[in-house]
């Protein structure tokens, strides 16, 4: 069976002479990739990623494998070529049967010719690869991922005819090689190596002045274009010819002593993020014949290295000159960050370089040089901030860097245009699959409800799935529902979540985050530790510092620029519950009992006040303290503060912030009480604890009664008839005309009495409260 396939023209498949009909679409969009990957395995994820992007239809694996099928079918006799390996496919192909491949084998062979001192035979044979071009690659496909393709196999083609002018320059052909620069050159008129070809052939047949405008003209070109200068190989030539001298040949890239491969260890066990594992393999599709960049961000713990070595190992075999590897510690206080200078010198080193250059620019532009015609993956793990890695960048075509850093690389984005995936918190589907997989799937299959409430209590974070896991597999007879009860029932879950390895101790990776925060950024970071949860806005934080409010909307930007917090729609910021938990021991151990108590005064009232704005003003509560925000509340209020509102009835900050905590308390119950709403008992038992502390005997009787109402509805009719007993006995010491109708309104209520309900009535009018007298008079006419 003989088989011919091309792919650089118009995509041809011929078995045995017969031309074979591929259908257009996804089925010659998989077979593009699996021949660009040739003899390679190809992921099924990376198929999905190539194929439909964003847009996946329903079961998208099965889709793409139901298409290979098709391919199958399509090819006959040579179906077979097509290769299931495992979750992935592979078209087996020789040199032989594609074109792509004998363009790489003459490459290779002209390089050694060239080493060898044979530059005519290398042109020669530099000829017979550029004959295989039919025209441009893939050019009859539609589809993103075939254009990244051709796009790059059109951008190797002008490599080779690079090279091949080259050789001709060398062996006495200058002048010949001049016009067919300036077509090339005219449809490429910022590629720098070209010119640099140009202006060597020029020089060399005795037209130094046209070399020195060619020049001039492309440094115009480029200022204009792209606001650069020439690189310093050109530069080096602009000076040779100035002086006069012989335009050398311009030397090979410097070898390489070996192709590095530093790629740490990948686990073994990694789980999940199928999602942004597909967004990579787009990225590295769309950056086609470019110097591709990605970055993956987001907070301490979240599984940044592990997804971005995961990865690489898996696209590794598309960088045949090598892979480098360097974690450069941008946020470890215990050690200072590895500087761009010294991760280039070991870069350098790794390539083979010998002597290394002792400036920064010097070593970076040796590094680009070696890299420059080489397809190589650079993983840049732990960067501290864009300015880190800058230097570090790739610029070689074909090439690719990814950066792992809690930042979250804005910078990259802007200048650079990275590609940004950004890790949240695991799925709950994920992270309870990366506790079975931990643990293995029969012990996690059979406690189904304690691996959801140990992945729930975790936060579904990465690095404490995997702390709790390695627990779980080192002890077999390990209860897993007790240790759910564990975490869920601690008052810090960070004081089981312990290592010995402080790698995987929460504490300890969170801390390298926050020992770079400033003064103003800390102290607004541990202001999370103490508000309840689960978010909040600018102007809360600024009640919170006791700041203005440019003061807290900076803090807030800058800890969301290292992942401390996350922004949300709406102006919102939300902490990570383990996060919550750090920032409250921070809060704790580093603020002074009286700044403690004055920041949760300060957030007390600022609700307190936006809350009586929102709803009826039950009472005047007095001017608010210093540093307290006002808060336009607007519409839905209530319930996008809900959570907090209840939490903050928590609160135990001494005598004054008892009296908020009731206050607030009261807002909450007369609001539950017009909309019928369930949490009326467990906030007014809240309030109440914080009347009781304070002693007040008309503070606890409204609690009690708003417990009784509580009761009522819930049909607890014993437990109503107490709390209203209580709250009568409480009336009888305060005095006035309002606590009297107010339990005279609790018999009415509880007992179905009218005549109660009518006394309610006239004793809240006495009092001045129409609200309640309308509620007293609607109980009447029952």
């Amino acid at each position: 069976m003989a088989l011919d396939v091309r792919l650089l023209g118009p995509l041809e498949v011929r078995v045995d002479g017969g031309q074979v009909a591929v259908p257009r679409g996804n089925a010659t969009t998989i077979l593009a990739l699996l021949l660009d990957e040739a003899g390679r395995a190809v992921p099924i994820s990376g198929l999905v990623a190539a194929v439909y992007g964003d847009d996946l239809p329903l079961d998208p694996e099965t889709q793409v494998q139901n298409t290979v099928g098709v391919l199958r079918r399509q090819l006959g006799a040579a179906r077979g070529r097509i290769e299931t390996v495992g979750r992935a496919y592979r078209f087996r192909i020789t040199e032989a049967e594609l074109d792509t491949l004998r363009c790489k084998a003459k490459e290779s062979e002209a390089r050694g010719l060239r080493r060898e001192g044979q530059a005519e035979k290398a042109a020669a044979v530099l000829r017979e690869a550029l004959d295989e071009w039919r025209g441009p690659a893939l050019a009859d496909l539609p589809g993103r991922a075939a254009g990244a393709i051709g796009r790059r196999l059109d951008e190797y083609r002008l490599t080779l005819l690079e090279q091949r002018i080259d050789a001709d320059i060398d062996t006495g052909r200058a002048a010949g090689a001049v016009e067919e620069l300036r077509q090339i050159i005219a449809a490429h008129d910022t590629r720098q190596r070209l010119v640099a070809l140009l202006m060597r052939a020029l020089h060399a047949s005795g037209r130094t002045a046209e070399a020195l405008e060619a020049y001039a003209a492309l440094k115009e070109r480029l200022a204009d274009a792209l606001g650069a200068d020439p690189d310093r190989e050109l530069v080096a030539l602009h000076t040779a010819i100035l002086r006069d001298r012989p335009a050398e040949p311009e030397p090979p890239p410097p070898a390489a002593s070996a192709v590095p491969a530093m790629l740490p260890r990948a686990t073994p066990r990694f789980t999940g993020r199928e999602t942004e594992i597909r967004a990579l393999d787009r990225f590295l599709m769309d950056a086609g014949a470019e110097a591709g960049l990605a970055a993956v961000t987001g907070m301490g713990g979240i599984g940044k290295t592990a997804l971005a070595v995961r990865w690489a190992h898996r696209v590794a075999h598309r960088f045949p000159d090598g892979q480098l590897y360097f974690n450069l510690r941008g946020f470890d206080p215990a050690a200072p960050g590895a500087t761009p200078e010294d991760v280039l010198g070991e870069a350098l080193a790794a390539l083979g370089a010998g002597p290394v250059p002792a400036g920064l620019d010097e070593r970076a532009g040796l590094y680009r040089t070696i890299l420059a015609q080489r397809r190589v993956l650079v993983l840049l793990d732990n960067a501290r901030d864009a300015a880190h890695v800058r230097p570090l960048l790739l610029t070689a075509p074909g090439s690719f860097t990814i950066v792992t850093s809690r930042d979250r690389l804005v910078g990259l984005d802007m200048s650079e245009g990275a590609e940004v995936v950004h890790l949240g918190p695991m799925p709950e589907a994920e992270s309870e699959a990366l506790l079975a997989r931990r643990i293995g799937p029969e012990r996690a299959a059979a406690h189904r409800d304690a691996v959801a409430r140990i992945a729930a209590a975790c936060g579904r974070l990465p690095l404490a799935l995997t702390l709790v896991g390695s627990w779980a597999a080192a002890d077999p007879h390990l209860a897993l529902g007790e240790l759910a009860d564990r975490l869920a029932g601690a008052a810090n879950v960070l004081n089981v979540l312990v290592s010995t390895d402080f790698a995987s101790d929460p504490r300890t990776v969170f801390d390298c985050s926050y020992q770079l925060l400033d003064e103003r950024d800390a102290f607004a970071f541990r202001l999370f530790g103490l508000h309840p949860g689960p978010d909040l806005t600018p102007a809360a934080m600024a009640s919170l510092m006791g700041a203005p409010l440019a003061d807290a909307l900076a803090a807030l930007e800058a800890l969301a620029e290292i992942n401390l917090v996350e922004p949300l729609p709406g102006g919102r910021y939300s902490i990570h519950d383990l996060l919550r938990a750090y920032a409250a021991e921070c809060f704790e151990d580093e603020v002074p009992d009286t700044a403690r108590r004055a920041a949760a005064l300060r957030m007390l009232e600022h609700y307190l006040h936006a809350a009586l704005l929102a709803g009826r003003r039950v009472f005047d509560p007095g001017r608010p303290a210093p540093g307290v925000h006002a808060e336009d509340p607007g519409p839905g209020w209530f319930e996008a503060e809900h959570r907090v509102l209840h939490g903050l009835l928590r609160t135990r900050a001494g005598f004054q912030a008892d009296l908020r905590v009731w206050q607030l308390g009261r807002v909450l119950a007369e609001r539950a009480v017009d909309a019928a709403e369930g949490d009326l008992l467990e906030a007014q038992s809240l309030a109440l604890t914080a009347a009781e502390r304070r002693g007040d005997a008309l503070e606890r009787l409204t609690c009690l009664g708003y417990m009784a109402i509580g009761h009522h509805r819930h049909g607890h009719r014993d437990a109503a008839r107490a709390c209203a007993d209580r709250a009568a006995d409480l009336a009888a010491r305060a005095g006035g005309a309002w606590p009297g109708a107010f339990t005279a309104y609790l018999d009415a209520l509880l007992r179905d009495d009218p005549a109660a309900a009518r006394r309610a009535k006239t004793g809240f009018r006495e009092a001045g409260d129409r609200a309640w007298e309308r509620r007293a008079a609607d109980l009447a006419d029952r």
